[in-house]
């Protein structure tokens, strides 16, 4: 028997009514990142225009992109890169190309937990994919354990996230491998449905490759949809190690389903 095709889409109508809407997780642009974790069966892309301003180094321009992968409920494949990459540094040439790819997976394993924080763990690594003669990429693995917390409270969200890593040295910097300790504390204010503001605060300890690293960071966002997000902000170094200042633009956007919830 043949099934009338005015039937087949309101069929699909409620076959489809069971799937909760698409609702992105922004991680950027701020260091830190949220516990929760991409709806599973989802892909979320997460991209961005940023220039940077040093105190001793020309300025540089990249488009810092992540895409999340939804495995299941409370896990997900993380695939980034600074995408396009463009230095121009002091008494050299400009250099421009991609910039080193990351993988990561993170799992949240304990909600409402501790304070009532949502708890995940992170682990990452970085593959040395970039040009180290044009000086786009660290020309060594990094590989980094992130452990992550979050809680609501009220209009207000907080993440905290302390980060472990082990920063592979090149030949010319010594070999073997440093370690670096960082830490992160973020605080969103929800002004109205669709506005909200974050104040972050962060840090990296010093390496033979990198001076000690504070900085804070502001950001405004404008929730288009519960699947579109725009943000805009600055960040501000507080020591000479980070970056003068860093302006950025970017959106969080969930692409659609790969698979059933």
């Amino acid at each position: 028997m043949r099934i009338p095709l005015a039937l087949c889409l309101v069929l699909s109508g409620f076959l489809r009514a069971d799937e909760p809407p698409i609702e992105v997780n922004p991680n950027r642009p701020t260091f830190a990142n949220p516990a929760l974790t991409t709806q599973p069966g989802v892909a979320e892309l997460e991209w961005g225009l940023q220039r940077s301003a040093f105190r001793e180094d020309g300025p540089s321009f990249g488009t810092p992109t992540l895409l999340k992968l939804g495995l299941a409920k409370d896990l997900e494949l993380r695939l980034a890169c600074p995408g396009y990459l463009r230095l121009e540094p002091a008494g050299a040439p400009p250099a421009s190309g991609l910039g080193d790819f990351n993988l990561a997976v993170q799992w949240c394993y304990l909600h409402d937990g501790l304070f009532g924080m949502d708890q995940a763990i992170q682990v990452a690594h970085t593959f040395p994919t970039a040009s180290t003669a044009q000086g786009l990429g660290n020309g060594a693995p990094i590989d980094t354990l992130t452990l992550l917390f979050s809680r609501d409270a009220g209009s207000y969200h907080i993440d905290v996230n302390l980060l472990e890593s082990w920063i592979g040295l090149t030949p010319d910097a010594g070999g073997g491998r440093a370690t670096q300790t960082a830490g992160t504390v973020s605080i969103t204010r929800n002004l109205s449905d669709a506005w909200s503001i974050t104040g972050e605060l962060y840090a990296l300890q010093a390496t033979p490759v990198n001076a000690r690293i504070a900085s804070n960071l502001w950001a405004l966002a404008y929730k288009v949809s519960k699947r579109l997000v725009l943000d805009a902000g600055v960040d501000v170094g507080l020591t000479r190690g980070a970056p003068r200042y860093t302006v950025f633009a970017g959106l969080t956007v969930g692409l659609g389903r790969f698979r059933k919830p």
